[in-house]
């Protein structure tokens, strides 16, 4: 459903801080207030599809010329299909972060 895809994507931006933080973080209280009722299972959710992401391993001589983005959301699609652009730009902005700096 559109809705629950759109309160995943607004879940996993606000625990990686996209668009709001110069470096991704892990927040969980942003998640929780997001969803007061259902918070903890959004955030069970979160943790885990950030878990997953955090493992991709993708070799550096793979990427070429390809945007590292666009290479971390064609493999991510694999493992987690469904997720929104907007969230796989979140996750693959922190799996860069944490893979190169």
């Amino acid at each position: 459903m559109k809705g629950d895809t759109d309160r995943l994507t607004q879940a996993i931006v606000a625990y990686v801080g996209y668009g709001s933080r110069r470096t991704p973080d892990s927040d969980e209280a942003a998640v929780l207030a997001l969803d007061p009722v259902d918070g903890e299972r959004t955030l069970a959710l979160v943790k885990q599809i950030v878990a997953v992401s955090d493992r991709l391993h993708i070799p550096r001589e793979a990427f070429g010329t390809q945007n590292k983005s666009v290479l971390f959301g064609a493999e991510f699609e694999k493992i987690w299909p469904g997720l929104s652009p907007e969230a796989l730009s979140a996750l693959s902005w922190r799996w860069a972060y944490f893979e190169f700096f």
